[in-house]
């Protein structure tokens, strides 16, 4: 359960999506976009810098917890019909599969 510290981050997200998906307001809409913007130009530039692929495999958190949060997040985008965040966490999600699969095989 250490690895708890290096995923405070990704659960803040996480709480700040769920809240999103109740009270669905344009702050949080905005905050959203620039954090999902961020996190998908990290993750295929990771497959192209080495510096950034090896901070991405630094967290010692288990890859299912990951593909839990990119599986909530994306029903919760589709849930409230914001398609174009839901199909970014989509392809977010299937980048860092890619990366797990890739780093164990």
């Amino acid at each position: 359960m250490a690895w708890l510290k290096d995923v405070y981050l990704d659960l803040t997200v996480l709480l700040l999506v769920i809240i999103y998906g109740v009270y669905t307001n344009q702050v949080l809409e905005i905050i959203l976009w620039i954090y999902t913007a961020l996190l998908f130009i990290s993750k295929f530039l990771s497959f192209f810098m080495p510096s950034l692929k090896k901070r991405a495999e630094k967290t010692s958190a288990p890859d299912i917890f990951y593909h839990i949060i990119y599986l909530i997040t994306v029903a919760i985008f589709m849930i409230v019909s914001h398609y174009y965040l839901a199909g970014a966490w989509l392809i977010i999600w299937i980048a860092s599969a890619i990366q797990s699969y890739v780093r164990k095989h």
